[in-house]
């Protein structure tokens, strides 16, 4: 039977959810439950196929997580009798622990009993669950646990609790049970009978229901319609160890309380199958019967939407979506930050190109140049030697006006137009427009030293979509959400740098030794969503400062047709009094007010060389061109990487 479902799954879930394009919900569940009823029916305590059963359920959890197996005795009719949980965690970070179980074992002493729906289906949606959140980074941790002996008195769930001590009961968030998930009519999920008149102790059933909302799977919860059992409270597995925690519980079931005592236990109108109910009757609960009575779509629905909500649920639960979404718009923040730091360089290196130029040609007393000109740049996603697989790219336009007021003082005003265009991973981006001014100066004179000084200040207005994008080792895509907003920043700051030219012919050479401070203000700003990931972060503010010194090579060099080449390279060491980046970044979460710092993670490297390779061609007197590489060697982050070109009118 499961074999062909895997395929009917395939077919129907394609049509229901993006997400399936990389994996169909349901198939995992499907093959765990395909072994335990046709392998290991009858499998109960002392049975070869409950050992086979429990280590079928550890092999299918395990991948990705720590594993172990409680074994567990208790006494009955002076009898001790013993069976085995099979336990697979992963601890996160935060100390919490979110409990996720459905027993596997089947009714005692009836070896023919395949349990398909209870509870093979439950312990195949649970080992998909571990399956799909597999490798994924938790916040709370997450413990995902087959129950043994369910069916002798929730012993293994006691078993459990029993083993934890008072530290680890009061690290429990919730606990989520998974019981009988096929013959009934309905889906359901209740709160636990201890919940009634507590918002805390509902907040998982009322939290899965708003994401079956949100998916458009009908999931209903129990309607109070027999006053022994209130309005939205469920009971009678494993789910009952855990009452009176002071945490909430979970069941998921399907049955139908609409019907019969009003109470549950009455699962279904389907007259194939005699008695309303499937419970422990081998002549029922099985492959036969069920795909006889509900088709085999019946079985591919229940495991792909019970799989598909709670994978969910525990992703939130867990606050592990929060977690990823502070991660990513850490990320964000740190390519806002790179963004304002290469807007200010592109007016920089303007200025850089002028002042060669300046150097090599003398001017008249009185004199006013200007000039015009549009570039581009393009940054590598890796370091210096990489090609060029593009991670940003910017075009500037800028106008720039100068007057030599002494034989040896030169002043300028310059004014650019920035816009960048930054590509994230999973379709996030960020367009970034800024203008800035400057004032430079150039003081030389016949002697070999010279000193060039600038001051600039900037405004950059962004606009950024953010993915929020989680994926396991392999499972389904489980989150691929964009989250848009709009901040500003604004930046200012100098130069100073100085130097001795020794003079080769048409080249010079020599010296130099500089000073550069720059501060950036970039503004909070709220992410405008009804998504849980949507965040909200304040005004920040970071500095860059650096000693430099190094040697530098420039030069005028006449072509034979007219054409005049400045060909110039610099390489400089480099002392960073700050690196231009935040350390960390504190982003809040509106769902529910949570703060997370989150480091940068950005390399913090604070002696390296920046090196520089270019050259100006001038076409006639007014026009040229010029191309530009740049980067840091001897940086475990390469990320300032640049490529650039341009063209230039003067006038």
């Amino acid at each position: 039977m499961i074999k062909p479902l895997a395929l009917t799954i395939g077919l129907t879930t394609g049509l229901l959810s993006q997400m399936s394009l990389a994996y169909e919900y349901g198939e995992y569940a499907a093959d765990t439950l395909e072994t335990l009823i046709n392998d290991y029916p009858g499998r109960y305590r002392g049975t070869t196929n409950f050992a086979g059963a429990a280590d079928w359920m550890e092999q299918r959890m395990s991948p990705g997580y720590s594993a172990s197996r409680q074994d567990f005795s208790w006494v009955a009719g002076g009898t001790t009798r013993s069976s085995q949980n099979v336990i697979v965690q992963n601890t996160g970070i935060s100390g919490r622990n979110l409990i996720v179980g459905a027993h596997f074992d089947t009714f005692f002493g009836r070896p023919t009993l395949q349990g398909l729906d209870d509870n093979g289906s439950g312990a195949g949606v649970l080992s998909e669950i571990a399956r799909n959140l597999a490798g994924i980074d938790f916040e709370d941790g997450v413990t995902f646990i087959g129950f043994g002996a369910e069916e002798e008195g929730l012993r293994g769930s006691n078993a459990y609790l029993a083993s934890l001590d008072a530290e680890a009961r009061s690290a429990l968030t919730g606990m989520i049970n998974i019981d009988s998930l096929i013959t009934g009519d309905m889906m359901y999920a209740h709160a636990g009978s201890d919940s009634v008149g507590s918002s805390e102790l509902t907040a998982l059933r009322d939290h899965i229901l708003q994401i079956a909302s949100e998916m458009g799977i009908e999931l209903n919860t129990n309607p109070g319609l027999n006053s022994d059992y209130p309005a939205g409270t469920g009971c009678c597995s494993d789910g009952d160890s855990f009452l009176g925690l002071g945490i909430p519980v979970l069941y998921m079931e399907s049955t139908n309380w609409d019907i019969g005592d009003l109470d549950g236990y009455e699962q279904t109108t389907n007259p194939a199958i005699p008695g309303g109910s499937t419970w422990h009757n081998p002549t029922l609960d099985n492959e036969t019967v069920l795909v006889g009575a509900f088709g085999e779509e019946r079985i591919a629905q229940r495991l792909r939407d019970y799989s598909r909500l709670l994978t969910r649920l525990v992703l939130e639960a867990t606050q592990t979506d929060l977690r990823y979404s502070a991660l990513s718009g850490a990320a964000l923040l740190g390519t806002l930050e790179d963004t304002l730091t290469r807007q200010q360089q592109s007016l920089a290196q303007v200025h850089d190109l002028r002042w060669i130029k300046l150097r090599s040609a003398s001017r008249a007393v009185g004199s006013i140049d200007g000039a015009v000109g549009i570039e581009g740049q393009a940054s590598p996603q890796q370091g210096f030697d990489s090609e060029p697989d593009q991670r940003s790219h910017q075009a500037s336009a800028y106008a720039m006006a100068d007057i030599q007021l002494t034989p040896t003082l030169n002043l300028g005003a310059s004014l650019s137009f920035s816009r960048s265009k930054d590509s994230l991973d999973h379709g996030g981006k960020v367009d970034g427009d800024t203008w800035q001014a400057g004032l430079y100066g150039s003081l030389q004179d016949d002697s070999p030293l010279w000193l060039n000084a600038d001051v600039s200040a900037g405004r950059t207005s962004f606009d950024m979509t953010r993915a929020v994008f989680i994926q396991g080792n392999g499972g389904p895509i489980i989150l691929d959400q964009k989250l848009d907003g709009k901040t500003d920043a604004l930046f200012w700051g100098g130069r100073l740098l100085g130097g001795y030219d020794f003079a080769h012919g048409n080249l010079s050479n020599g010296p130099m030794v500089g000073i550069d401070y720059h501060r950036y203000t970039l503004d909070g700003y709220r992410e405008k969503s009804s998504l849980r990931t949507a965040l909200r972060t304040e005004r920040t503010r970071f500095d860059s400062a650096e000693l430099s010194i190094g040697w530098q090579v420039y030069g005028a060099l006449p072509l034979n047709t007219g054409k005049k080449l400045l060909p110039y390279a610099s390489l400089a060491w480099v002392e960073e009094l700050a690196d231009g980046f935040s350390e960390d970044f504190e982003l809040t979460s509106p769902a529910d007010g949570s703060v997370r710092r989150i480091d940068n993670g950005r390399a913090t490297d604070k002696h390296f060389a920046r090196a520089r390779l270019g050259a100006q061609l001038s076409l006639s007197h007014n026009l040229a061109l010029y191309a530009q590489a740049s980067g840091r060697l001897q940086h475990t982050d390469g990320d300032q990487t640049a490529y650039s070109a341009g063209v230039q009118f003067a006038f």
